[in-house]
């Protein structure tokens, strides 16, 4: 499983410099006319967890926000930051994340794919002796899409895999559906 996640992490940093080094080719195919600086995206989703720890699936949430500054480019670079929290019978797992999302907008749909690190934290619901909680660096590899709903107002499908540096290792994958605002520094319309 390490490998694998070593070997998505090196993609995903390939993907992301071929996509900045292409910003500057991609001129005015992907511009739109109408002036957009930067927006901001806060978004809520409820969660589905598969801890890789006790019980198959827990329930919670994740909140965050985007931060785009537009670039003429195909894909748009975000920064993300996001925190997730999910609680079951055998352990609640909560992370604290941030990195990179690169999205782009094909037929009015926003397909995106994000890589962020953080701080992790897991409760144990029954302690073996005095260790009932842990924490753990924690890299993630997601991505999914969000659908226009009204104006700025967006539905958002969301897919994480992550890596906590546990002993044992565990990798718990998150599913979210939830809703996304985007908020423009300057009146403008998002790529359809």
């Amino acid at each position: 499983m390490q490998k694998l996640l070593n070997h998505w992490t090196m993609k995903f940093a390939i993907l992301l410099g071929v996509s900045l080094s292409a910003a500057g080719l991609a001129g005015a195919q992907a511009f739109n006319t109408a002036r957009r600086d930067a927006e901001i995206t806060p978004f809520f989703e409820g969660a589905m967890l598969r801890p890789d720890y006790g019980q198959p699936n827990n329930t919670g949430y994740t909140v965050g926000a985007d931060y785009t500054r537009f670039i003429r480019s195909i894909v748009q670079p975000s920064l993300e930051f996001r925190m997730s929290s999910a609680g079951g019978q055998v352990v609640g797992e909560r992370s604290l994340l941030a990195g990179v999302k690169l999205e782009a907008s094909i037929f009015g749909v926003h397909p995106y794919g994000t890589y962020l690190v953080g701080d992790g934290a897991i409760r144990f619901t029954h302690p073996i002796g005095d260790y009932y909680k842990d924490n753990s660096f924690v890299r993630s590899i997601g991505g999914g899409a969000e659908f226009k709903v009204y104006s700025h107002l967006m539905l958002r499908v969301d897919f994480a895999q992550q890596h906590w540096n546990l002993p044992p290792v565990l990798t718990p994958m998150t599913f979210g559906v939830g809703l996304a605002y985007n908020i423009p520094f300057h009146p403008g319309t998002r790529i359809e």
